[in-house]
Formats: C-alpha cells, structure tokens, sequence
C-alpha cells in the first residue's frame, strides 16, 4: 500500500499520520510524542518512526514557525529556535527519495479547512490557531493565494511584555499558551476566572479587528488547545468584536477538522502549487 506521510511539529507535541491519498481528508494517526527542542534529536525520533512505516510516496510537514521565503526551511521560530535556518526539507529528501512539503502551520490548517472544513465557500478568510503560541494564515481571491501571517506578533499599545521572539509587546505574550503559562506558574487548564478569559478575549478581539481592518478577511476558523478545550471562548471572543469592529464584519466559527487539520494541511500541501503559497 502506498503511504503518504504527513507531519505536525507544534512547539509541545508532534503528531504523525499517514494517508492512502494526498487529495482526501482522510488520514490515519499512527504516533505521537513530545516535540523535542534540539533539532537533531527531533530529526532522529522523525526518521525512527518512518523506518516502521516504510517508504512513502511523498512526506508533508506543517511546524509552528514561519517558514523560509522558498519554503525549504524554518526562518523565525520563537517556540523552537534550534530548528532555524536547518536544512529539514533537503534532509527529507535526501533520506527518503521522495516529494517533500513544509509550511507554516497556519497555512496546513486554512489549506484544510479551505479544501474539506468550514472555509470551503469563502474567498476572502482566515485560519487562527489557539495553542503554544498564537498563529494565523489568510487566503484571499480565486484561485487563491494562501499567506502565512504573524498575527501574534503584531504589536499591542501600552504592552511593556517582552515577547520569545524578542519584541517587546506582542499580542502573544496575552495570548499564548507557553508564555501565560511561564508567566502565571501553572496551566490554563487550571484558570476558573472568567476575568482572566475576557481580558484575553479582549486583547485577541484587538489583532483581529487588525486582521479586518488590513486584509477584509470576512471569516476566521478557530482551532488550537486552548479554543478546543474552552468552548465559551469562541462566543466571547465574537462579541468583542463585535463592539469593536465598525463598517465591516468578521465572523467566527470553528475550525471543522479540529485539532487534525495542521496534518490535513500538511496532506494537502503536497497537491498545492508553491506558487499558491505566500511564506
């Protein structure tokens, strides 16, 4: 049986599935393990796991970092930096013969959700994840151009935070899983105080009014940890935008495919044309 491999490198947790069909959203999760955060071991445990499987017909990789211009590396990787500037495509293909694919794993999931999910009808739309760290990818037009994008990253007034990437202010030091977690001592798992979630939803209400106002994105697929494991999220986070956002409108809703789709994405990014892709 022809396998294909697809990949999810999150800054705490990989995931690896495999697929009979790179054109369907239907893949079989086979291993799961702590992502390491020295590139060379990752790489090892990678290439252990793919030895069981056998050979594949072509490998796609969704990792939580922003990608190389060409697509070939890890060019900013705030939750992994050992992996920055490592030749991870051309090591794949060199060991494994076959077509390898690596994006930015906002891009796997609005691929996902764009194909098989919940944008499947929208020209103008946006993929965010809500997890370690705070990510998003736009698609815009028809045929269609998928952008990855720093959303966390934008910078929020009056915020002295000091960001892991180094930037003093950005959304994610509010919004993201490490850096609260860091900050407050424990996990978010544990936070009962509903104040604690509409401060949060009122700093992410802020970047998305931002993702409006400069893209005319018109809807957003919500996935990632921390919107999976907290339903109220998605709600509240509408209405604060809704008190924001005037003379445009941007809805919310969740992300079909779930937690599965960065390793749908990474699927599917072996049937997408690199031109169709904005690094």
């Amino acid at each position: 049986m022809t396998n294909y491999i697809c990949i999810d490198v999150g800054g705490t947790t990989t995931r690896i599935a495999t697929a009979e069909s790179s054109e369907r959203a239907e893949i079989t999760i086979v291993e799961r393990f702590p992502t390491q955060a020295k590139y060379e071991l990752q790489l090892e445990a990678l290439h252990s796991i793919l030895v069981q499987i056998g050979q594949p017909a072509g490998i796609g990789l969704s990792l939580g970092g922003q990608m190389a211009r060409d697509g070939r590396s890890v060019a900013v990787a705030p939750n992994l930096p050992d992996y920055v500037g490592q030749p991870l495509v051309e090591t794949l293909e060199q060991r494994w013969h076959c077509p390898v694919r690596l994006g930015h794993d906002t891009v796997c999931g609005l691929l996902a959700e764009k194909n098989f999910g919940a944008l499947q009808t929208s020209e103008r739309c946006a993929y965010l994840t809500l997890s370690t760290g705070t990510g998003a990818a736009i698609f815009l037009g028809s045929p269609g151009l998928a952008i990855s994008i720093e959303i966390g990253h934008q910078v929020l007034d009056s915020n002295p935070l000091i960001c892991l990437c180094g930037q003093i202010g950005c959304l994610e030091t509010c919004t993201g899983g490490r850096q609260l977690e860091q900050r407050l001592g424990y996990e978010l798992t544990r936070i009962v105080d509903h104040g604690f979630w509409e401060q949060y939803c009122e700093k992410l209400a802020i970047g998305l009014v931002n993702l409006a106002h400069l893209t005319r994105v018109e809807l957003v697929a919500v996935s990632g940890s921390i919107a999976l494991k907290n339903e109220f999220l998605l709600p509240l986070l509408q209405r604060k935008i809704d008190e924001r956002l005037l003379n445009a409108r941007l809805t919310l809703t969740s992300a079909l495919l779930g937690e599965n789709a960065p390793l749908i994405g990474a699927l599917a990014l072996l049937q997408t044309p690199p031109e169709r892709i904005l690094h």
